[in-house]
């Protein structure tokens, strides 16, 4: 079963120096998809934090900072 998002189109002025370095950091092949799969690693670590807290702090998570 596969999930379909719907895609809005968005106009941001984003640094394309920033842009770039994580193109090549996430290997993605175009600037949506190193947009998209950033947000994703930052969503991921969110939950990460969040479940460590949790668990009373049993894990230590220190991110990617």
């Amino acid at each position: 079963m596969q999930v379909e998002f719907k895609k809005v189109a968005k106009h941001f002025r984003l640094n394309q120096n920033l842009i770039k370095d994580a193109q090549k950091i996430l290997g993605s092949k175009t600037e949506t998809e190193t947009i998209e799969s950033a947000l994703s690693d930052v969503i991921y670590q969110g939950k990460m934090r969040k479940f460590i807290e949790q668990t009373g702090g049993k894990f230590k998570f220190e991110g990617l900072n």
